[in-house]
């Protein structure tokens, strides 16, 4: 039996997985595409066929995809649900406060403990001094994991109990992110419209690693060289827009942001840099390089 499975083997997962295996714990892996587990070394790790193989090799399992959904697509099937029982269940996918309680409350129902995190570092990071994931849900459920937790990083930070916690301040951290992006493409549009070389704007902020990896991105147009993509950070602003619904809010800023990133989406940037937004908002009308 191995100690953990990961449930998804994106850059994300494939980075879980791969700290674990450093810290020596034997772990279990699944994900749609099994052939992406042959980047995996083979020590300590067993390649699932299935998610109730995955589930019922370990006591745990975090799951790692794309799908805020996740908790009922990959376990509200028949033949899986019967294995969740005594299981804890770490949700990693980013997801909606509201998603995150229901999923709680399902899960509950089928006696599988919960908790939620969310992780705040580049998948380089983890299983490093620089690891940083936040957490929330009981802490009876947390604290027996805390010492698997920390094999991610060196910043595993538990809330408190409210299993909605960790989404809620996610939400809005992603929120100020994108402020950020759509004011430093702004920026750059201006700089580009008026002759002036975005070298000199980056000067501007010697202190700002940020800044100087954004823009000089936009600068250097090396917009294949990605963690996450810009499709990805597109699904984040649906999440931000579904849950300005969901509280009453309103939507505005998603959504208007959101429909610029679909835009990109569309011209055919989805796999790129997220600065890769700067090639549809060039007010003169050019192609992109």
């Amino acid at each position: 039996m191995s100690e953990v499975s990961i449930l998804g083997l994106g850059l994300m997962g494939m980075a879980i997985a791969k700290a674990y295996q450093k810290g020596g714990v034997p772990i279990t892996v699944w994900n749609r595409t099994i052939k992406k587990a042959e980047a995996l070394e083979p020590k300590n790790v067993v390649v699932a066929q299935t998610i109730s193989e995955a589930i019922a090799a370990s006591p745990v399992s975090i799951i790692c995809v794309e799908d805020p959904n996740s908790v009922l697509t990959l376990f509200g099937h028949s033949q899986v649900e019967p294995i969740l029982d005594g299981r804890t269940i770490i949700q990693l996918s980013t997801s909606l406060p509201k998603q995150v309680r229901e999923d709680q409350e399902w899960l509950a129902e089928r006696n599988a403990d919960f908790l939620y995190g969310a992780i705040h570092c580049g998948p380089q990071d983890l299983g490093t001094k620089d690891g940083n994931i936040l957490i929330s849900g009981p802490s009876t459920i947390y604290n027996p994991v805390e010492g698997l937790l920390g094999h991610q990083g060196g910043k595993i930070e538990y809330l408190d109990d409210d299993i909605a916690a960790v989404s809620v301040l996610d939400l809005a951290w992603l929120s100020t992110r994108f402020g950020e992006f759509m004011g430093m493409l702004h920026a750059s549009n201006i700089c580009e419209a008026e002759g002036v070389e975005l070298q000199k704007f980056i000067s501007m902020f010697p202190d700002s690693a940020r800044i100087q990896h954004h823009v000089g991105t936009i600068r250097d147009g090396t917009y294949d060289q990605r963690t996450a993509t810009l499709s990805i950070w597109q699904a984040s602003l649906e999440l931000l827009k579904q849950q300005a619904i969901d509280a009453g809010m309103d939507a505005g800023f998603p959504s208007h942001v959101g429909g610029l990133f679909e835009k990109a989406v569309k011209a055919g940037y989805g796999d790129e840099h997220v600065m890769a937004l700067f090639k549809v908002l060039r007010g003169d009308g050019r192609a992109a390089d």
